[in-house]
């Protein structure tokens, strides 16, 4: 289809220099910007447009996915090498369909030119999904990022221009990804669904942005509101004078104003500024909080929203002092309504001195990457998701679906996705496996026919699906374990090897080591002392009939929970004392400690001998002889020494 070029100069206008409100009259006025200059000779181009070749496996199960134009989306036109600023901006008219016709005003279009066309924003019209339609954190079904065109001036006669049809591209792929757990039997109904790239060239945000100066907007006309204080209403917001401004106290259903322009203009932001006593006392609580911009062209269509703030806060607390926001739908508008639902004191008065609408002087193509996160209302097992991935090559992609507490994955090599293509693809998901096991004892010691109970205090990582383990011994003649509970029973004197094993598959293992002593040996750990303190002379402490005295005043033996081991400290000589139970006699006594220091240079008593196993690493203090009582560090007058992690007692 061929359209026309058509002549036609536009006027020039100076506007006004940027008057700026105040509500104190000792505040100097920021500095004007300078005037826009005079339009240079402009055309009237009009060109049809359509999705284009590309877009046709835009479907989903048979409904299609059709692009739905607003009048107030806006095409900009640039060279054929994307160079310099827009040659102009065109507007589309409104359509149901992926067609429209766009016209607007370009300048410098010649016969062979090849002339792009950007769109940034654009509305998707599709009904029958589950789950969501997302890139970046806007659902596609409201906003596309961008997609682009490209026409070429066929002929310039007098004053026509003629060119062919712009076909606008989809330049990502929509992708359905059905969910099944691992053997493909039953759907995975996942809450969340997260989707990364390799080449992290995963595009989450692609937009034709505003950017360097900034043009402002300076005459409107308000035609409604929620009125103000006496000389502080609503009209007050948009009356270019500094000294006044809009105050009042939250009326039923929040503050208002509503004005217009002369004509429609582009809007990619707008000021607010504060008001001129927001530095004094808390009238920083008077700024709004959450509002809502809304915009139309005509009078009779319905308001868009064109920006959103909800718990905002940053609002300057200085008074006479602009802040400017970007819009989250630029575009040309006509017709503006402000409401504020809530200020920054939760009540009170609102109060702000001025408003304007601005443009960008230029633009710029904004991209970052990342991963793309799809949120459902409500779990779901199909999720359909825009992809747009700038890596040349195939990539590798990584789905994590979160369902409740759990994570499943899928990971795909050498995928790659064109523009504009649609694909439906079963993902048969893997559960997050378990990576590490944590026990609550690394090793314990026990005598025959006693028992402990073991328990996993970690497992990572924290969603992974399956985090139960199964339990085993390397020697059952030596300890039994129950598979399902843990409990460890000692059966013969010996050593054995408790493993904690994950139920995933994973072949994750955790382990704690096993001593059996013989029957009438007393044990010491954590199992059972933690409640161990002794501190000054001749304190002490008693279990299974041993008690543990000290012999001076500065000297102690505490258990650190901490550590799961006893510190011994002495500032002076005379040391401990071990005594045995009524009617019996040590014939060993083992310390296993938890490092050397202090313990292998310490006058440690008499019968008392230091060892450290190379192999192992185990190092230990060990008395024998044969005594109802037991002296330890009785010459030490300076010690403090490494956690003893046990202590066992063989009696006779």
């Amino acid at each position: 289809m061929k359209s026309m070029l058509k002549i036609s100069c536009l006027s020039a206008a100076c506007i006004a220099a940027l008057a700026l409100v105040s509500c104190q009259k000792e505040t100097t006025p920021d500095p004007a910007p300078a005037p826009e200059q005079p339009s240079a000779k402009t055309y009237t181009l009009t060109v049809d447009a359509t999705k284009g070749e590309d877009t046709k496996a835009l479907s989903l199960d048979g409904n299609t996915l059709n692009v739905k134009w607003a009048g107030t989306d806006q095409v900009s036109v640039f060279a054929g090498d994307w160079s310099g600023d827009p040659m102009g901006t065109l507007t589309a008219a409104a359509s149901e369909t992926g067609s429209t016709t766009l016209t607007g005003a370009v300048t410098g279009a010649n016969k062979g030119d090849n002339l792009n066309f950007l769109f940034p924003r654009a509305e998707w019209s599709y009904t029958g999904q589950k789950g969501i339609l997302l890139s970046d954190e806007n659902s596609i079904e409201k906003k596309y990022d961008y997609a682009a065109a490209t026409v070429t001036v066929n002929e310039v006669d007098g004053t026509t221009i003629t060119t062919n049809t712009a076909n606008f591209t989809s330049q990502q792929a929509i992708v359905k990804f059905t969910l099944k757990n691992k053997d493909g039997s039953a759907a995975l109904a996942a809450d969340k669904l997260t989707i990364s790239a390799a080449s992290n060239k995963l595009v989450t945000n692609k937009s034709y942005r505003g950017t360097g100066g900034k043009t402002y907007h300076t005459s409107y006309t308000a035609t409604a509101g929620s009125g103000g204080f006496s000389g502080e209403g609503h009209e007050n917001l948009v009356d270019n004078n500094l000294g006044n401004k809009w105050c009042q106290d939250k009326p039923s259903g929040g503050w208002y104003i509503e004005f217009h322009t002369a004509s429609a203009i582009k809007v990619d932001g707008y000021m607010l500024r504060t008001g001129g006593d927001t530095g004094s006392w808390d009238n920083w609580k008077r700024n709004p909080q959450d509002w809502v911009l809304k915009g139309k062209k005509n009078s009779g269509d319905g308001w868009t929203d064109i920006d959103t703030k909800s718990g905002y806060s940053e609002m300057p607390n200085t008074s006479n002092t602009a802040k400017d926001f970007d819009v989250d739908v630029p575009g040309e508008y006509q017709y503006f309504r402000l409401e504020i639902s809530n200020n920054r004191g939760n009540g009170g008065a609102m109060q702000l001195s001025e408003m304007q609408l601005f443009k960008y002087d230029s633009y710029e193509m904004g991209t970052s990457y990342g991963n793309i996160t799809v949120t459902p209302d409500a779990a779901a097992s199909e999720f359909t998701v825009a992809l747009r991935n700038e890596n040349a090559s195939t990539d590798t992609y990584t789905l994590t679906a979160t369902v409740g507490a759990s994570t499943y994955t899928f990971e795909k090599s050498g995928i790659t996705f064109e523009n504009g293509k649609y694909y439906s693809i079963m993902v048969k998901m893997q559960p997050k496996k378990v990576s590490s096991i944590t026990l609550n004892k690394s090793s314990i010691n026990l005598t025959i026919g006693s028992s402990q109970t073991l328990s996993v205090t970690n497992v990572s990582p924290d969603d992974a699906v399956d985090k139960s383990v199964t339990w085993s011994s390397s020697a059952t003649g030596v300890a039994t374990v129950n598979a399902t509970t843990g409990k460890v029973t000692a059966v013969a004197e010996g050593t054995a090897t408790i493993t904690a094993t994950a139920n995933d598959g994973s072949g994750t293992t955790a382990t704690c080591t096993v001593k059996v002593y013989p029957e009438g040996t007393v044990v010491w750990d954590s199992s059972n002392i933690s409640d161990l303190s002794v501190s000054g002379t001749y304190e002490s402490y008693t279990k299974e009939g041993i008690t543990l005295r000290a012999n001076a005043d500065m000297i102690d033996a505490m258990w650190y929970a901490y550590e799961d081991g006893i510190y011994f400290n002495t500032h002076e000589s005379g040391g401990f004392t071990f005594t045995a139970p009524t009617g019996k006699q040590f014939t060993k006594i083992e310390m296993t400690l938890d490092g050397p220091a202090g313990w292998d240079h310490a006058s440690l008593g008499t019968g008392w001998s230091y060892s450290e196993d190379i192999m192992t690493g185990i190092c230990k203090v060990t008395w024998t002889g044969s005594a109802a009582s037991v002296g330890l560090l009785t010459g030490a007058d300076h010690f403090s020494g490494e956690s003893v992690k046990s202590i066992v007692f063989f009696l006779e």
